[in-house]
């Protein structure tokens, strides 16, 4: 008996934390815990859950619902009150409350009215319940802790985990919270997040343990004393400062984002990492870029409100009019002779006549049709969800709102993410240029492979050189399948990762670093080189170098980067000028196709000139101050005088259906914006392939280092394109802005920017951070007054959904958040063209039918009414029974217009489909 109390308890216990405690959290979350709210942030004790449980930590919950228990009710009311027709309903049941003056029994219209407030909020309901269960399955997500003092793994709840508890995380596991990682199980420290579901970018960020705690065991950690003191949460992703004290250390340790793992991210290139929870729930990076889910009206819902108001009018008018005829028939000789004249004074009989006539003709506006509106539009979601042409894989589409189906057809603009929801995150070394000559037939499937085994010993050593080059001149970490034992990249850019796999399929294979021994397996022979020196890659220098010294002693610099940048370095050699030549045709038919490209070129150091650019370099590399701008003055200086290798070409493949969507959207009068957090020739490249941009475009880079030089550019631009050389269909206007450019621009430059855009037919936004995702779709909304779609697959993607018109999410590999916070959820960007331009159409034309019918049916049906008070002496006489009335509009005539609503069809899908209508 006791063992079946004990697991009666456990399930309830497990069903209380899996539906009560979420629901508890939610409705509890204070508003001091939003960014900007509080004056500090409480001192972080590592391993005292106890003392740490005593401070102002919020728990680790996100939700993307509209209601909680506490305010479904009054939010469901205020919501119905913004209906046009719920507020003349309740005004029409308080008069037939007044037994004095209305002559309808109260009870039909108080029926009427309950039943509308009833089936919204059952719908209302069901759609945030579907919310609510999905944030719930991830708020319950099982994750790791350590137990403080034993050093024990323990399984916990993901909403149970606390700021100050000890994390542990596998690799390739999602990180529950924002947490300091203080061990991973490389003995370097070192590992890598992917943060995709936070800024849409795939490439790794390296972060690294605390260097006081690597290498400690579990038991180690889980007995530290300490306290970590941070900064107020904030929603910058890539900002953290804080510091460290521990028991046994003379000095704190200084902490910044290179030892954050964010909640959301992904944990690569390590076993295990063990960090202690610095932020949770709404008060974690993710959490504070997140927006509560808005309520959303649709344009059609705006519209009906006005066509209440127009028939409104009408009502008042002729409540008015046979008012005043009743006055004159009563006061008439023959009402007189009768002894039907007026009995009370004659400005109360007129009120109160009044009232009864505009209870007796409410009628007009008709009590069925937001009950109508409200049951179609559910089902027509369901049709949304059903439709087996928006589903790949196992995938298919969610309707999470039905407010919205007509909405679709009226879309201005779409606002899209780039990575992973315009492409599949699948880069592929596509083509290459060696030597002056292109190699575009299989390059990806190792083609290239055999032409340099059949090359003569002129050519070979140049395809040898270019594919050592793609192969080691990068920051890529080997690692390897658990049960092939096959080496695998991961690459802090997609870039560098296709090229290693380019390299590797055609025979040059990078096995991986030994501190600076870089190991290559180059065409069957294993080679060791010596990595003297590393410059990096930065969005300024747009470039990256290595300098190797080979098994025979050799020194050499391989370089790789942007054409326009490697061109300026090339030395001015006759074979240079040459093989350039050549070599920009090829970067011509490359970026026509779309294709990622980036120029290769070496030179060769003396010893002489190797130690004395060293000796200065390791000067700069120990200096306090200054030192990013002396490195990159020494870097500058070594990067000259490049002999040209060849160039590569690599695809960033789109999803399936992207270009022909994109081109279908345009002809249908939707503007396509693309905002993204990656660099801007990365932007460029896919708004080339996805036919966002076309090679007849003139395309205007809007780049400003100061509000004053974005404003000046800006009033050029316009100038030049606009007035002087107004938009004509050969050649259209497109524009590219960067994130920095955009922050002046939505602070002091907002008129001017779309006095440019509007004329543009396609826009991207590059390095833009989430919350200024958001900005640019309020800033065209409301600049423009335009209808605006956001569709996104990253929790990056969550404010930019939430603050369009309509959200769309894609299902995609970046996590749920987006498809969580969205109104639909598809499983590919091509799904979007059929559901605006087939369900938004039929939906649009559908309700559009349902109002149109309602209000003729009502208004034919009992403007009779009118008619009869001729021969009722305009006594407010009702011609119907009370009962009569309200059955007409919810039970005769439902049917007809509900199957209307549901299957009219004024063309079929192939001709929408081939027209774009």
């Amino acid at each position: 008996m006791d063992d079946q109390a004990g697991e009666r308890i456990a399930s309830f216990q497990k069903f209380r934390g899996a539906v009560k405690g979420p629901l508890r959290l939610r409705a509890s979350v204070p508003a001091r815990h939003r960014e900007g709210n509080r004056n500090g942030y409480p001192v972080i004790d590592i391993n005292e859950p106890r003392m740490n449980s005593e401070k102002d930590f919020p728990e680790n919950s996100l939700y993307t619902t509209k209601y909680t228990l506490w305010s479904f009710l009054p939010k469901v009311l205020i919501e119905q009150c913004r209906k046009a027709t719920s507020m003349f309903f309740i005004v029409v049941v308080i008069i037939t409350c007044i037994p004095q003056i209305s002559p309808v029994s109260p009870y039909t219209s108080i029926s009427g009215l309950v039943f509308i407030l009833a089936v919204s909020a059952v719908r209302e309901a069901y759609e945030d319940w579907l919310r609510f269960r999905a944030d719930v399955k991830v708020n319950n997500k099982p994750f790791t802790t350590i137990e403080p003092g034993t050093g024990q793994k323990k399984r916990t709840l993901s909403y149970r985990i606390k700021v100050g508890h000890l994390v542990y995380v596998d690799s390739g596991s999602r990180v529950p919270v924002d947490m300091v990682i203080l061990a991973t199980s490389n003995a370097s420290g070192v590992a890598f997040m992917e943060t995709a579901p936070l800024d849409g970018e795939t490439n790794l960020k390296p972060v690294k343990a605390v260097a006081a705690t690597q290498g400690k065991t579990l038991l180690d950690i889980a007995s530290l004393r300490g306290s970590i003191v941070a900064e107020a949460p904030n929603h910058k992703l890539y900002q953290f400062r804080g510091s460290l004290e521990l028991e046994g250390e003379p000095e704190p340790i200084s902490l910044d984002e290179k030892q954050l793992l964010l909640m959301g991210s992904f944990l690569k290139n390590t076993a295990w990492a063990v960090g202690v929870c610095i932020y949770a729930g709404p008060e974690t990076k993710l959490g504070l870029n997140l927006k509560p889910p808005p309520s959303k009206f649709s344009q059609l819902d705006r519209k009906l409100n006005k066509y209440v108001f127009s028939i409104f009018a009408l009502d008042m008018a002729l409540c008015t009019a046979m008012t005043v005829l009743n006055h004159f028939f009563e006061t008439s000789d023959a009402a007189v002779a009768l002894g039907i004249g007026q009995k009370d004074p004659p400005i109360l009989r007129s009120i109160g006549l009044f009232f009864s006539y505009f209870a007796l003709l409410n009628y007009l506006i008709p009590l069925s049709l937001v009950v109508t509106l409200d049951c179609v539009r559910f089902i027509q979601a369901q049709f949304i969800t059903w439709d087996a042409k928006m589903t790949h894989g196992d995938k298919h589409c969610i309707a999470k709102t039905s407010n919205l189906n007509d909405e679709l057809a009226l879309v201005d603009y779409i606002f899209s993410d780039k990575t992973g929801t315009l492409t599949e995150n699948l880069m592929i070394f596509k083509s290459c240029s060696v030597a002056g000559q292109m190699y575009s037939d299989g390059p990806e499937s190792g083609s290239l492979q055999d032409v340099v085994l059949e090359a003569d010993q002129a050519v070979r050593p140049k395809l040898e050189l270019f594919l050592l080059a793609m192969s080691v001149c990068n920051s890529v970490q080997v690692d390897h399948d658990p049960v092939t034992d096959a080496v695998i990249y991961k690459a802090a850019s997609p870039d560098e990762e296709a090229l290693c796999n380019g390299a590797r399929t055609n025979g040059v294979i990078f096995l991986g670093r030994e501190g600076t021994r870089l190991n290559v397996d180059v065409l069957g022979q294993p080679k060791v080189f010596e990595l003297l020196a590393e410059m990096e890659f930065s969005s300024d220098r747009r470039r990256m170098s290595v300098i190797l010294r080979a098994e025979d002693g050799q020194i050499i610099l391989l370089c790789k980067g942007a054409d326009s940048i490697i061109m300026d370095r090339l030395a001015d050699t006759e074979s240079n000028r040459d093989l350039l030549g050549v070599t920009s045709a090829h970067l011509d038919t490359f970026s026509q196709q779309g294709l990622r490209t980036l120029l290769l070129g070496y030179r060769v150091l003396s010893d002489e000139e190797w130690l004395k650019w060293r000796s200065k370099w390791v000067v700069a590399s120990n200096l306090i101050h200054g030192r990013e701008a002396a490195l990159e003055t020494l870097s500058d200086s070594v990067e000259r005088e490049l002999v040209l290798i060849g160039a590569t070409a690599i695809e960033d493949k789109l999803q399936a259906g992207v270009p022909h969507a994109i081109q279908n959207l345009r002809r249908a009068g939707i503007k396509v914006w693309v905002i993204t957090g990656d660099k801007q020739e990365t932007a460029i490249n896919i708004g080339y392939s996805s036919r966002l941009l076309a090679p007849h475009m003139h395309v205007l880079k809007i780049n400003g280092s100061s509000s004053d030089e974005t404003g000046a550019l800006l009033e050029s631009l316009i100038q030049d394109y606009i007035h002087a050389r107004p938009l004509s269909r050969t050649h259209p206007l497109a524009a590219v802005v960067d994130g920095k450019t955009l922050s002046f621009i939505l602070a002091d430059h907002k008129e001017c920017f779309l006095s440019l855009v509007r004329n543009c037919v396609s826009v991207i936004c590059n390095r833009v951070t989430p919350l200024q995702k958001a900005e640019v779709v309020k800033l065209v909304a409301e600049g423009e007054d335009a209808v605006t779609l956001s569709i996104g697959d990253g929790g990056n993607d969550v404010p930019m959904i939430q603050q369009a018109h309509i959200g769309v999410g894609i299902q995609g590999r970046e996590g749920n958040q987006a498809a969580r916070a969205a109104d639909f959820a598809v499983p590919q960007f091509r799904h979007v063209e059929r559901l605006l331009t087939v369900h938004g159409r039929y939906c649009l034309m559908r309700n559009t039918k349902i109002i149109y019918y309602s209000f003729y049916k009502n208004i034919a049906t009992f403007m009779t009414q009118i008619w009869f008070s001729i021969f009722s002496g305009f006594s407010s006489q009702t011609l119907f029974d009370d009962w009569v009335m309200t059955a007409f509009n919810m039970v005769f005539t439902a049917a007809p217009i509900g199957f209307l609503g549901m299957f009219e069809k004024d063309l079929v899908e192939t001709i929408i489909s081939r027209v774009r209508l």
